[in-house]
């Protein structure tokens, strides 16, 4: 398991409650969110990356990319 996925999924579950809850939030049915407890994709974590009010920051080594050929500005936006 992926710490860091795993993790992510955590505080998806302090920010929104439940399962059935994140599912809502990213439109996709509920077993799906089951799975994201091994592997929470990757287009996922960019949203929460994105969004002010999940305290995540995406990391691209946690998702296997090497963040050296990326030109990404990894900052978390504000609020």
């Amino acid at each position: 398991m992926n710490k860091t996925t795993n993790t992510l999924y955590h505080v998806l579950q302090d920010k929104f409650g439940s399962d059935t809850k994140i599912a809502k939030q990213f439109n996709v049915k509920r077993p799906s969110v089951f799975h994201w407890r091994r592997e929470v994709p990757e287009k996922v974590a960019l949203l929460c990356h994105l969004s002010p009010n999940i305290p995540y920051t995406y990391n691209p080594a946690d998702y296997g990319r090497n963040s050296d050929n990326l030109d990404l500005v990894l900052s978390k936006p504000s609020k």
